[in-house]
């Protein structure tokens, strides 16, 4: 056997003894919102919408009497490097309403996001330079029933899937190193679907709305899978692991027929992953929509996060929509600013600009 081999077959021992997660665990998160719920400060839950969708009530949906999808891109500015001058991953949403007040309902969302640089110690010999990137997504597949003109509830199922890559390059410390210098390995953490189910109920009156909506654990199968790229080993190693239930509650008021005012909660229980802890918390907002006439309508609104992933946030929206032809297509616009303090307590903040596009069934003449 020769040197070059034995010093191979070396550091892959060296290296296989523990696989170290990312910091942040899954990465940073964002809520599951459209862009019209952006706009308003995260209000969704009591109000309803016959064009968007959002995970936090899909019941909110149940209003559809049309058919159509709904395509949003959101882009950021961030202190957060896994978001800085990035696209999220597309939000997709398609309505299929059927007799009987019944409306299918399809949607994939972005949710979180990793890229992280760090130098650690494997051996009193070698430095790992790690970097990770990926993140995960959601799905919803389910249906809303209109049992009359102000009640509709939901049911479905809400899945969360995708992968965390690790790029490992282990240096030698000594003064001589021995050839080669160094070794690059890859560690990829894949998160196999993990279903929960999603129960929500809206109730829509002229001038008063109310919406709950609950989320149960979804758990699933992570798969560490181990490549040391310089031999042909490889190593799986399984796990499960569970996301926590989510529960969001909200209502809204006409005070006048032209103003829609919204209050909404959003509540979510400690999550542990890759060795990774998420405290617990909730995220309140306020928002407000104003039909300016002509199918255009502005708004605003404020939202504060207390716990989870950016404890102390606070968050400051404002945005727009336009409708076509009769409602029959349109556009949404929201921008976001928001400010936090991270656990250093340093000032970090991000600008979030956000854009939807929806079409119905009726564009198509029908």
């Amino acid at each position: 056997m020769t040197f070059f081999t034995c010093f191979v077959l070396a550091l892959s021992g060296i290296y296989s003894v523990d696989y170290l997660p990312p910091p942040d665990g899954i990465g940073s998160e964002i809520l599951p919102l459209n862009s019209r719920s952006l706009g308003m400060g995260g209000v969704y839950s009591g109000v309803p919408d016959s064009t968007g969708f959002s995970m936090l009530n899909p019941a909110a949906s149940g209003w559809r009497l049309h058919g159509g999808i709904c395509f949003g891109v959101r882009y950021s500015e961030s202190d957060v490097k896994a978001w800085d001058n990035q696209l999220g991953f597309p939000t997709i949403a398609a309505f299929v309403p059927l007799p009987g007040g019944i409306v299918l309902t399809g949607a994939i969302d972005d949710r979180s996001r990793v890229d992280t640089l760090l130098q650690e110690a494997v051996s009193d010999n070698y430095t790992g330079e790690f970097s990770w990137s990926g993140g995960l997504v959601e799905t919803y597949a389910g249906l809303s029933v209109r049992t009359s003109d102000w009640l509709v509830f939901s049911i479905g199922g809400r899945g969360s899937f995708g992968n965390i890559l690790s790029d490992i390059t282990l240096i030698y410390s000594d003064s001589v190193p021995p050839t080669p210098i160094n070794s690059v390995y890859r560690d990829e953490a894949r998160f196999r679907m993990a279903w929960g189910g999603v129960f929500g109920i809206q109730v829509i009156t002229d001038h008063f709305g109310l919406g709950f909506a609950i989320s149960t654990d979804r758990k699933g199968t992570l798969d560490i899978n181990r490549d040391f790229q310089t031999t042909a080993e490889a190593d799986t190693q399984s796990t499960l692991y569970s996301l926590p239930g989510e529960i969001s509650a909200g209502i809204s008021f006409r005070p006048i027929d032209r103003l829609l005012v919204g209050v909404d909660i959003y509540s979510r229980k400690v999550m542990n992953i890759l060795s990774s802890r998420t405290d617990p918390g909730s995220v309140y907002s306020v928002g407000a929509e104003v039909d300016a006439g002509n199918g255009i309508s502005a708004r605003s609104g404020f939202s504060y996060m207390d716990g989870l992933w950016r404890d102390g946030a606070k968050t400051f929206t404002a945005g727009a929509g336009y409708g076509f032809g009769g409602y029959r297509a349109g556009i949404d616009f929201a921008a976001g600013y928001q400010y936090w303090r991270d656990i250093q307590d340093q000032f970090r903040e991000e600008t979030v600009l956000f854009v939807s596009l929806w079409i119905t069934e009726k564009w198509l003449g029908r």
